[in-house]
């Protein structure tokens, strides 16, 4: 488990003054209790410096690295993380994101693939599974794959995986 987590992504420039839209990838969680982030692959660290709801899961943040509309643009899309270290109630807590490369197992308890990405489209995820040379797209739910933490790995059929995958 990695110190850094995926929380939420910029979507897009929200005004002229450098706000930016970002939704929360954080359930149960007040986003607005984060006052340094990091953002993009390169983990720039970002501090907020004023945070508002917008809605149930987007907040309308300043952070002081963007400091007008054309810097916000740059950040489109981007993802954005913590430093997990620096908050006590996430440092036990296994996420989706922490397990992108565990094994997806049979019934057996052989090797089918393993996760590469998932999508989560708030109604459901989607894990996106790596077996061979292809990415198959599989429904997170507990009647087809469920993920076992003593070993560690997503448990399915063979023969869920193989009708159910796309």
């Amino acid at each position: 488990m990695s110190n850094i987590l995926e929380i939420g992504k910029i979507v897009r420039p929200h005004g002229i003054k450098g706000a930016v839209k970002i939704i929360s990838y954080l359930e149960d969680e007040d986003f607005t209790k984060f006052k340094q982030i990091l953002i993009g692959k390169k983990l720039e660290k970002g501090n907020i410096t004023k945070i508002s709801l917008l809605n149930k899961d987007a907040y309308l943040v300043y952070i002081d690295i963007i400091p007008n509309i054309e810097t916000a643009e740059q950040y489109r899309d981007q993802y954005v993380y913590i430093d997990r270290s620096e908050y006590k109630e996430f440092k036990d807590k296994v996420y989706l994101s922490d397990l992108i490369g565990a094994p997806v197992l049979d019934e057996n308890r052989e090797k089918l693939g393993e996760l590469v990405d998932f999508d989560d489209y708030g109604a459901s995820v989607i894990l996106q599974i790596k077996a061979g040379a292809v990415t198959y797209s599989l429904p997170f739910v507990e009647d087809i794959v469920v993920y076992d933490d003593k070993l560690n790995a997503f448990v399915t059929t063979k023969q869920k995986f193989e009708d159910l995958r796309v």
